[in-house]
């Protein structure tokens, strides 16, 4: 019935499949859950995640060589053998003991179904902030928000999609850094007609990310957006925004404003009260500055 594949790379997520299982088992369903290691060089992490194989249903399968963010889904899905795929990120927890259920109910109406994220209560460190601030305030939306671009939404750490709907569409394995294989994924379902719907099903997305770390995996998104900006032009806000800029002449100045402005910007940022307004500003510069 129902196959929970998890992709992790150096992230322990033996607690979350042990929680999957318990749910399993309330449920009373046939289910698996897969636990891939994208070859982690953390050998503690490595170990930890061992303990997957002791549990009933589960399995934890280590690549010896690293396949990317796109290609290790496929591959999962390639693993399973049930009718349904529900896809986590390793980082992340159910929030409701009913959380398999829920997604199972709301299957029944659509192709795929997003259950959508939510942050604890305060990050989990100061130097946390930009990372928390951003996902409280920006990713955790409601369902009806969501729902206003449902395609647009589509976030690939909590998803439950038919098998035969992953097998035709499947994961861009062009996308082999991070960022946007899911903006591309989210498309390609709109322009092949499947139903795609927002449910208030959330996990908790634990994110250990520094506030400059964080900034950095938002410049490698930035630089793969470049390297994708033909089949993703028609679907990311801040592409259209510097074409138009390239268009009117104004992208150069506003790279030489980035080039002056950076390290301020950056300072900002990697404070404990970084602005969300400049994240944005930050990350439209950088965009026209490496274009």
């Amino acid at each position: 019935m129902l196959s929970i594949l998890i992709p992790t790379y150096n992230y322990d997520c033996s607690r979350l499949a042990t929680e999957l299982q318990r749910q399993i088992s309330a449920c009373g369903i046939e289910a698996e859950v897969i636990v891939m290691d994208d070859a982690s060089p953390n050998l503690e992490m490595r170990e930890a995640n061992k303990a997957v194989n002791d549990l009933p249903n589960c399995r934890l399968v280590q690549l010896e060589k690293n396949v990317g963010i796109a290609r290790i889904r496929n591959i999962l899905a390639d693993e399973s053998q049930y009718e349904k795929l529900l896809f986590l990120d390793s980082d992340v927890y159910p929030v409701h003991d009913d959380f398999i259920k829920t997604y199972l109910d709301a299957s029944l109406n659509s192709d795929v179904v997003c259950g959508g994220l939510m942050f604890r209560a305060e990050p989990p460190s100061p130097d946390c902030t930009l990372r928390y601030k951003y996902g409280s305030q920006v990713e955790a939306s409601t369902v009806e928000h969501r729902m206003k671009d449902p395609y647009a939404e589509f976030r690939t750490l909590s998803f439950l999609i038919s098998r035969d709907v992953f097998m035709n569409v499947r994961f861009n394995e062009a996308f082999t850094q991070y960022g946007h294989e899911d903006t591309f994924f989210g498309k390609e379902l709109y322009e092949k007609g499947y139903s795609l719907i927002h449910i208030d099903n959330p996990i908790y997305h634990d994110v250990p990310d520094t506030n400059e770390a964080f900034l950095s995996k938002t410049r490698r998104g930035i630089e793969n957006l470049k390297k994708h900006k033909e089949i993703l032009l028609s679907h990311v806000r801040v592409l259209r925004l510097c074409d138009k800029l390239h268009k009117y002449h104004l992208d150069a100045l506003v790279s030489l404003a980035f080039r002056i402005l950076r390290k301020p910007l950056e300072a900002n940022l990697l404070s404990k009260n970084p602005s969300l307004f400049l994240f944005n500003v930050y990350k439209v510069g950088y965009l026209c500055h490496i274009m």
